[in-house]
């Protein structure tokens, strides 16, 4: 049969067809999971076969060739999905950081903008006293020195504002 499907003979290639089609699509089934697939399989199997009928190198038998033959282009199509999963895997967690940053970014600036609106309406001298203490870091004693005020009105001020913030920015709590 090889010998004759080597020379083109189209009744053999028919027959070959015949005999083994339904055998090799059940058994790419048994691998793949779908029919659908494993016809596809199946099917561009025998259409190299014939394509490549002068190059076919038949060791044991036919049947052995072509079941091998199916079974390793099963394996790639199992290997081509992996790859193709863990793509669109990787695609999609890249996505979900990318708008998680994106939605994070949203809202930090969104409590910066609400924070600096606040900061803003506390009254000038406990606004001073806060700036000090929060963006330069000063201590109580510091800020108290720098601008000739007691301790406890630099404490006023800080607990002033703090109560102002907290009810300006409860929204982000």
């Amino acid at each position: 049969m090889v010998a004759q499907l080597k020379k083109g003979d189209h009744r053999t290639y028919e027959a070959i067809f015949k005999l083994w089609y339904a055998p090799l699509c059940a058994y790419a089934c048994s691998m793949l999971h779908s029919m659908d697939e494993a016809e596809d399989v199946v099917q561009k199997m025998f259409c190299t076969l014939w394509d490549k009928r002068a190059e076919v190198d038949v060791q044991v038998s036919l049947k052995s060739y072509l079941y091998r033959t199916v079974h390793n282009s099963c394996l790639n199509r199992l290997k081509h999905e992996k790859v193709r999963e863990a793509h669109k895997s990787d695609f999609a967690h890249r996505n979900r950081d990318a708008h998680d940053s994106a939605d994070k970014r949203i809202a930090y600036d969104e409590l910066t903008a609400a924070l600096e609106c606040a900061v803003a309406q506390l009254p000038e001298q406990c606004r001073t006293v806060f700036k000090l203490s929060r963006r330069e870091a000063l201590t109580y004693p510091q800020i108290a020195e720098r601008l000739n005020i007691s301790r406890n009105t630099v404490e006023n001020h800080i607990c002033k504002a703090l109560r102002h913030l907290r009810e300006k920015l409860k929204e982000f709590t």
